[in-house]
């Protein structure tokens, strides 16, 4: 008798295992590590988190800000986060490099509207259109997204490159007359304005959207958890409907996350942000086909392998 309650005791310790096991909400949640930068294209992740969003999905998503891509993208190579907030080109670079990853979704960049390049001209300078940049220095950080919009919104125009890496010194080379233009994202753009640079063109001024950001994941995280990633987009999309619903509400996170400086915060708009969607094969060829004309890359790098149908 006492042999076959201990069989009864055992097994009901198994069963209650097993179905503990079964159990989503008993189940310790995949961690999803996201590497953003100091943009506004990270907020609708920063509100996903903040607001237990993802939590509602059954995830468990960390948020780790970097200064800079160089510092996000080595941490998503070694391995030190799932995914980033990026920009296809960067993708296209790191596949040729050797490394699987994917894009998920596009953040902005799906509209015109939404871009946040500028190329702007010195103070006191007599540049005012894209052709007065014929012959003229413009500076640029070689290799990145920067170069590439440059390129394409200058097309046609004979002009010489000066490589300024890092974005403040940049600016600041501009402000100062050392260089006849300069390429700057936006907040900076918005706020060199305000000191006295003149604004040429923004890729939000071009008739079809020429620039983007995406969410990428590391191929093996996708292959290995390909319902956590599903559930990551529907919070994400759920965090985008939130703030565009009520764009006050979020107006302070979103000067804080971007580094809006005070000069300029108070008229400084916020984007509409698409939803969450496959992206576009169209604008995934035009990065492609720069990169290749570059010599950025050794290969093509298929569409299929880069982009991810979740």
């Amino acid at each position: 008798m006492k042999r076959l309650l201990l069989v009864g005791a055992v097994t009901a310790v198994i069963l209650a295992a097993v179905l503990s096991g079964c159990s989503g909400e008993n189940r310790e949640a995949t961690k999803i590590r996201v590497g953003i930068l100091p943009i506004e294209d990270s907020l609708p992740l920063v509100v996903a988190r903040d607001e237990g969003i993802f939590e509602k999905y059954g995830l468990n998503v960390e948020i780790i800000s970097f200064n800079s891509a160089l510092e996000r993208d080595a941490a998503l190579m070694a391995g030190e986060v799932d995914a980033v907030v990026t920009d296809p080109l960067a993708v296209i670079l790191l596949n040729d490099r050797g490394y699987d990853v994917r894009i998920v979704t596009i953040c902005l960049g799906e509209k015109p509207d939404e871009g946040v390049f500028a190329v702007l001209a010195a103070p006191n300078s007599k540049i005012n259109s894209v052709d007065d940049l014929e012959g003229k220095k413009v500076a640029i950080s070689s290799n990145t997204i920067i170069e590439y919009v440059t390129d394409i919104m200058l097309s046609g125009i004979n002009y010489t490159k000066v490589e300024i890496k890092q974005i403040p010194v940049r600016m600041r080379t501009l402000l100062d007359g050392k260089v006849d233009a300069a390429t700057l994202p936006e907040p900076l753009a918005s706020y060199a304005v305000s000191q006295g640079a003149k604004l040429v063109i923004a890729d939000s001024m071009m008739n079809e959207s020429v620039t983007q950001t995406v969410i990428a994941f590391r191929g093996d995280f996708i292959d290995k958890n390909k319902d956590e990633v599903k559930k990551f987009l529907d919070a994400y999309a759920e965090a985008v409907k939130t703030i565009n619903g009520n764009k006050d509400r979020y107006r302070d996170k979103f000067i804080q996350i971007a580094r809006v400086p005070k000069e300029i915060s108070e008229n400084y708009p916020m984007p509409d942000y698409p939803m969450p969607g496959k992206f576009p094969k169209s604008f995934y060829e035009r990065y492609l086909v720069w990169a290749l004309k570059k010599g950025l890359i050794r290969k093509e790098v298929p569409y299929d392998k880069a982009v991810e149908q979740i």
